[in-house]
């Protein structure tokens, strides 16, 4: 199989990805809420497991568009399915000290199923023995995936919530154990890179309009300038890395790692 070795953003993939950007938003309301100065520890687990499901459905849907998106209808059709669902998602939990994670878990669900949905689409429709394989493996992992959060949807949560963590860890661990398969079909390396550092960057974007309330007339002080320089420092750590060091036109990737190391940067733009 010839390896593709560009592939442009379109700006179809530009607009899903402002949706996901709303959720990280949504997100740190969570950690919004103190306790006596600090954040609950059930309220962090959730923030993090919530911004996990959120960014592992954004990795597997990026991978993908980056194997077999074509820019096709029914790709369209996905992607404003998918975005419409995140943004239900995004509303489904609260900032409160109460939590009814079941509408999450349900949407959560719904959202693995579509994803599940375009890789069966893949697995009926391609003759390539290799994209079969990389198919029918995610068709496992999105399968347990969208079972667990559906059923986790419908039952208490006592039983619901560590049945949705083994469905949301096993569904975000598995992809690094699929290289013997997706070694065989490289993605586009510089394509994913574009598309992590355009999310990353508006993240960024995210945590500008975060610090502006230490820049008015009440609140401006040395420490906004040093809050300031802290944030342009991150932005041109991850610039120098990914837009200047990295070969972009790497080949044979499969972008796990690439993918995994993003997880922490995102945490740390929120």
């Amino acid at each position: 199989m010839a390896e593709q070795l560009s592939k442009r953003v379109t700006l179809i993939e530009a607009f899903y990805d402002l949706v996901f950007v709303y959720m990280i938003s949504r997100a740190t309301a969570l950690i919004h809420q103190l306790t006596d100065g600090v954040v609950k520890p059930t309220t962090f687990l959730i923030f993090t497991f919530v911004v996990i499901v959120f960014i592992n459905s954004w990795m597997v849907q990026t991978v993908f568009t980056n194997r077999y998106g074509s820019s096709s209808w029914s790709d369209m059709f996905y992607a404003f399915v998918d975005m419409a669902i995140v943004l239900y998602m995004s509303n489904s939990f609260s900032g409160s000290l109460t939590y009814d994670l079941h509408p999450f878990f349900i949407a959560a669900g719904l959202l693995s199923a579509t994803l599940l949905a375009q890789y069966l689409g893949v697995r009926l429709k391609t003759a390539a023995q290799i994209d079969q394989q990389i198919a029918t493996v995610f068709i496992y992992i999105l399968l347990i995936r969208t079972c667990t959060l559906l059923i986790a949807g419908f039952i208490p949560e006592p039983i619901g919530i560590p049945l949705a963590l083994v469905g949301i860890i096993s569904s975000w661990i598995a992809p690094s154990f699929t290289g013997k398969y997706t070694k065989h079909h490289p993605i586009i390396f510089s394509h994913l890179v574009e598309r992590l550092s355009l999310l990353t960057i508006i993240m960024f974007g995210e945590t500008i309009v975060a610090i502006a309330g230490y820049f008015t007339k009440q609140t401006l002080s040395i420490g906004s300038v040093m809050v300031f320089a802290v944030v342009v420092a991150l932005f041109f750590t991850y610039i120098a890395e990914f837009d200047h060091l990295i070969n972009n036109q790497r080949r044979g990737e499969t972008g796990n790692l690439l993918i995994y190391l993003h997880y922490p940067i995102i945490f740390g733009s929120v």
